[in-house]
């Protein structure tokens, strides 16, 4: 299971230059599939066609719904019958493993769920770039503010084209300033898998802290 920073941001941009072929070609499969497919899958493949759509042409103002997606998995979770375990990192090698009750699992996963969403009550102050990243053949969606004072500085979100088309996972990262301190968290959802929290705390003095919480459901063996 991976630990530290969860996904690992861009190299460069150059790495997720997004052609007009590929643009053009993952939309037609997500049209089609559209058009062809029917269920709860049929509203991704939609919100897919649009994002990319607009991404080709301009890169601002809509931003992928990713606490929604969060909050979704969060549900099935919810009505699910895998165990939950909890991982806590105790040394850079070693965690404590704690198989934790369903009604815990919203508790563990509250850094998701009230992280502001920016593709509603922060709509516009945002710039999200859509690029096909070919090294790793996924989509990725990452939104960014200008204002450096706005709670969620980074939203990334993954994507594997189909048949079906797949969000493989979504890393948010916060930061809040305190009186004596700052926090930077740096969250990662894998989908239908995991979910990795680090907590990066620093002290007015210089003093710092890390923390690394993940919780697994399903396959919950460790990478």
């Amino acid at each position: 299971m991976e630990t530290g920073r969860g996904l690992k941001p861009p190299d460069s941009q150059a790495d997720l230059q997004l052609s007009f072929e590929s643009c053009f070609a993952l939309i037609l499969r997500i049209i089609l599939k559209y058009f062809l497919m029917k269920g709860p899958v049929t509203a991704l493949m939609l919100a897919l066609a649009i994002f990319v759509v607009t991404g080709c042409k301009q890169k601002k103002n809509d931003v992928f719904p990713a606490i929604d997606f969060i909050k979704s998995q969060v549900a099935g979770v919810d009505t699910s019958v895998y165990p939950i375990v909890k991982l806590t990192s105790i040394t850079d090698s070693t965690y404590d493993t704690t198989y934790i009750k369903r009604d815990e699992f919203n508790t563990l996963a509250t850094d998701f769920l009230e992280t502001p969403d920016i593709s509603k009550t922060l709509g516009g102050k945002y710039t999200e770039q859509r690029m096909m990243n070919n090294d790793i053949g996924q989509a990725v969606f990452i939104a960014t503010p200008e204002d450096k004072n706005l709670e969620v500085q980074r939203q990334e979100v993954r994507i594997v084209p189909g048949p079906p088309d797949k969000v493989k996972s979504i890393y948010i990262e916060r930061f809040k300033s305190y009186n004596d301190s700052s926090v930077i968290k740096r969250m990662t959802w894998y989908t239908d898998s995991k979910f990795q929290v680090v907590t990066i705390t620093q002290k007015k003095n210089g003093d710092e802290t890390t923390g690394i919480i993940e919780v697994a459901w399903g396959d919950v063996k460790k990478d």
